[in-house]
């Protein structure tokens, strides 16, 4: 009887940690809303950290400013941008379904470029503002 009570209870062991384990590789933690962040890079360039404030940081022809929501708790989101600033053009994104916006600009003056989004996901929203600024080059250095 003993042995019969030592398995009985070794299986019940064994199917609860089975059961129990499954459970805790299958659920993965929600992030809530309010997780986002915000930033923006210049390429080409060499920083590839995303910043509120960002430049340019080699001499080109023309650079792209990558505007971004980072950091997004699945999808479900919608977007609405509102960009401002010194001659520039829209090459992509910029969309109510578009998490990111890329402007570009030419390197034949100083640039300033003022972003500002509004994302919302299920009843919440936020506003998050970045800015660029694209410096002139002359040849390899600053003008």
């Amino acid at each position: 009887m003993r042995r019969y009570l030592q398995q009985v209870l070794a299986f019940f062991a064994f199917a609860f940690l089975a059961v129990g384990s499954s459970t805790l590789v299958a659920a993965t933690p929600a992030q809530a809303f309010g997780n986002e962040t915000f930033g923006c890079r210049v390429t080409p360039g060499t920083d590839t950290t995303w910043r509120t404030t960002c430049s340019n940081t080699v001499p080109a022809s023309s650079y792209n400013v990558r505007f971004a929501v980072l950091n997004q708790s699945g999808g479900g989101y919608t977007y609405s941008w509102n960009i401002s600033g010194t001659n520039h053009y829209v090459s992509s994104g910029c969309t109510s379904t578009s998490s990111s916006c890329v402007v570009t600009v030419s390197n034949n003056q100083d640039h300033f470029i003022n972003a500002t989004v509004t994302y919302s996901k299920d009843g919440q929203s936020a506003t998050r503002h970045a800015e660029a600024f694209t410096l002139m080059y002359c040849g390899d250095h600053l003008c």
